[in-house]
């Protein structure tokens, strides 16, 4: 009989601090340095240099090109401009033009940036629109390596031949 009794004090006991601990994460009491810490961004800061495209002089909406480069690290001059550094990779994007109107079209793209470290995965959609430089946002959508569990999004700047990747990835 003791030994019934420690036995359900004792579930009782665990039973109580789980619905507590349920109860202080389904209510949000949980410590604001314990989010913040778990939501930690880790930023990556790449330049591509483009080697070769198929890229037609004037795309219709249906046409696609690929395109290879090399992935450097991006360094900041003095003057505050961005430049290829050391290089770390390569790289490849696939694009598909999804509209094309007078002034330039709209693509749809997923790259994939080799690294030293692993692999990523981006997609997004850009227009390019005008003379550029081009901007945009990819969603970033995986990887391998170091980065197997990627995810987040990157902030791309395009212009002919280069291209200036700010990516940041979610703990």
């Amino acid at each position: 009989m003791f030994r019934d009794r420690s036995r359900r004090t004792v579930a009782a006991a665990v039973a109580v601090a789980a619905a507590a601990s349920l109860g202080a994460v389904a209510f949000g009491l949980t410590s604001p340095h314990a989010a913040s810490a778990a939501q930690e961004d880790t930023e990556l800061r790449l330049t591509t240099v483009e080697k070769a495209d198929t890229r037609t002089e004037y795309p219709k909406a249906g046409d696609h090109w690929v395109s290879y480069f090399d992935v450097h690290t991006t360094e900041t001059g003095r003057d505050g401009k961005e430049s290829a550094g050391r290089r770390v990779g390569d790289g490849s994007d696939r694009c598909d033009v999804v509209l094309a109107r007078y002034e330039g079209v709209v693509t749809q793209c997923q790259r994939v940036l080799r690294t030293e470290n692993g692999t990523l995965v981006l997609t997004s959609m850009t227009d390019r629109f005008g003379r550029g430089p081009h901007t945009g946002t990819a969603a970033v959508t995986g990887g391998t390596g170091a980065y197997a569990k990627a995810r987040g999004e990157a902030s791309l700047t395009q212009t002919d031949k280069q291209g200036s990747f700010r990516i940041r990835l979610r703990d």
